[in-house]
């Protein structure tokens, strides 16, 4: 007996401090950027499957409660099956171009009104957020967000950041608004409590919302960097600089001469690149000899490309763009032999491309374009540029003839980030997807259909249709986001069964306990948000779920305000650029640099956390 007595709590306490052992390695592995989120995932789900096979949780009448099935459940969990199906409706709606048309009609009414422009965009965005997962909602809206800017000579940092707060914002006002929304339904759903309803938050989420577009609309202005395209600030100012390819031919003076900085002997000029094939060559270039198929990428003023012409006669010379250009057009045709042009592409959510090369990708022979550099992180780079593998979200800085630039901005696998003012007719895919998503809507908001189903029946359709092809919709799921959201819904079951929910809840409550139920509350929120920063607001949302039951339970209260403080907390992702997808989609074509969201982003999560700390507890009658 006595035996007996004594085995029982310290299994209980081995699994509840293995379990909280397997949360800190869950954050770490999260945010470090050493690993890469589907190894920690797939690290995180073998540990567990192995810890509680071989010792298992004792106590259950049913056996083990935290079995291989048990575990393994969260893969199919409706909430996450949703999120995956949305993102492939999302990346339809891109696809087919169904907001091209309205894109072009829009640009053409609104004239010269710059103001007038930034805000009917942003307002749509708000009121899109809610019904369409807010990805590809930023997707679709950063080149038609860089092409105002442009317009208007707007930095692009002025309005790139804004573009993805309001859309993180407006998705906490509905289920499908966000996979944080989602995932804390499903969770909530997992834990044996009632799944949340599409509207069921709206009042308290347009509150926040409020409160947080007020603050992009009248304060983040005033903290936000004035910056510009590394691009763009090569080629403005006294003493601009051009991008200019020239490929050696037959020009027997550089054949054969050692690559330097000063190649061509010409004051203002810089050597930056060699291409050769697909292979790119950058300073020190270490005794490399020029070949007669070279391509020579310089950086150079007007002046200094004039002389070139003349001295290097049997160059083939190109620059960079034609708004710079001479106004004779002879001139114009002597500097524009080629028609080469630059222009900035963004490496889309779900690209085939993504994770490859450029040397894989074969760049230049699929799209007719020379890369001269990669931006990541809004830094401009030549240093190994066919060996660095591409990832969503970053720039390419690429050159091409009119001609080839039009044909890549058909190809969805990048975002031409220069936009277009041409109005494009309604094609019929893009009327087939505009058709589909409006009933998956349909049927999710009214309740007709679960949302998993209308989503995987949005799927079917988009495939039947030809809207994707499977390829397409394939590419369009994120194993990120399957591996890491299955591995923490393992994680919260553990949590749960193990009694380490509700042992740290009860730490929870013996601090803040004494303060009232609104204090709890307002502690989790806090926590939560500060979290969803460093990891992700995935991976905050289902790991603070059961926390946020086990606090409601020791307090006897509602659980409904708890499971929207992490919720709601979770989609504060707004002082680092890696908590929210769309703040990594943003920051390249913003120019960001990290502290850029520190400085803009923590003021907003502060502020939303004393909203949530005020409205919240007076809506669910929790001040005491």
């Amino acid at each position: 007996m006595n035996g007996a007595v004594m085995t029982e709590p310290l299994t209980g306490a081995f699994h509840i401090w293995a379990t909280y052992a397997l949360v800190v390695m869950a954050v770490v592995g999260f945010s470090s950027d050493r690993l890469k989120i589907e190894v920690t995932s797939l690290l995180l789900l073998t540990a567990m499957l192995l810890l509680f096979e071989l010792i298992p949780v004792v106590g259950s009448e049913e056996g083990n409660p935290l079995n291989t099935a048990r575990l393994l459940a969260g893969f199919a969990n409706p909430a996450l099956i949703a999120v995956l199906a949305l993102l492939v409706v999302g990346n339809g709606l891109w696809r087919s171009g169904a907001l091209d048309w309205a894109l072009g009609l829009f640009l053409d009414r609104v004239g010269s009104r710059r103001r007038l422009a930034i805000g009917i965009c942003f307002a749509t965005v708000f009121l899109a957020s809610p019904f369409v997962n807010n990805t590809p909602v930023v997707v679709i809206f950063i080149p038609i967000m860089e092409t105002i800017a442009r317009r208007f000579s707007v930095g692009p940092s002025r309005v790139m950041m804004p573009l993805s707060f309001i859309a993180i914002l407006a998705g906490m006002t509905t289920l499908i608004g966000s996979s944080t929304n989602l995932l804390v339904s499903g969770a909530l759903s997992e834990l044996g409590e009632e799944p949340l309803g599409f509207f069921d938050f709206i009042v308290p989420g347009l509150a926040l919302a409020s409160v947080g577009i007020l603050y992009v609309i009248f304060v983040m202005p005033h903290l936000l960097p004035r910056r510009h395209s590394p691009v763009e600030r090569y080629m403005t100012g006294k003493n601009r600089r051009f991008i200019a390819q020239l490929t050696v031919g037959r020009e027997s003076k550089l054949v054969g001469e050692t690559a330097r900085f000063n190649i061509l002997g010409i004051r203002g000029s810089r050597l930056i690149l060699v291409q050769r094939g697909e292979h790119a060559y950058i300073p020190p270039f270490e005794h490399l000899k020029i070949d007669d198929n070279d391509i020579l990428v310089f950086m150079a003023t007007n002046e200094a490309l004039a002389e070139a012409q003349t001295k290097f006669s049997r160059l083939m010379f190109s620059v960079s763009g034609e708004q710079d250009l001479p106004a004779d057009e002879e001139e114009r045709k002597k500097w524009l032999s080629r028609g080469q042009m630059i222009a900035e592409v963004m490496i889309a959510p779900g690209s085939n491309i993504a994770g490859l090369s450029l040397e894989e990708v074969g760049f230049r022979a699929r799209y007719d374009c020379l890369v001269l550099g990669i931006e990541r992180q809004s830094r401009l780079t030549q240093r190994h540029l066919t060996g660095a593998l591409l990832q969503e979200g970053d720039v390419l800085v690429v050159q091409g003839d009119r001609e080839a630039l039009d044909r890549m901005r058909k190809h969805r696998s990048v975002v031409m980030l220069d936009g277009t003012t041409q109005q494009l007719p309604a094609t019929r895919n893009a009327k087939m997807a505009g058709a589909i998503f409006a009933a998956v809507i349909f049927l999710a908001s009214t309740g007709i259909l679960p949302i998993a189903a209308a989503a995987v029946g949005g799927v079917a359709l988009m495939l039947i249709t030809g809207v994707l092809t499977l390829n397409q919709a394939t590419a369009a799921l994120d194993r990120q986001i399957f591996l890491m959201v299955g591995a923490s819904l393992a994680l919260g079951a553990a949590m749960l069964e193990t009694g380490a929910a509700s042992y740290l809840a009860g730490g929870v409550i013996g601090l803040a306990g004494p303060a009232g139920k609104a204090a709890v509350l307002s502690v989790l929120f806090l926590l939560v948000a500060l979290l969803t920063n460093v990891l992700s607001n995935n991976a905050a949302a289902i790991l603070f779920t059961p926390i946020a039951l086990g606090l409601a339970n020791g307090l006897d209260t509602d659980p409904m305000p708890f499971a929207l403080a992490v919720m709601f907390g979770a989609s504060c992702s707004f002082a680092t650029p890696v908590g929210y997808q769309t703040n990594l989609l943003v920051m390249g074509p913003g120019y960001y640099r990290f502290k850029d969201f520190m400085r803009a982003g923590a003021p907003l999560v502060v502020l939303l956390w004393i909203a949530f700390s005020l409205f919240m507890p007076w809506r669910y009658g929790l001040l005491d």
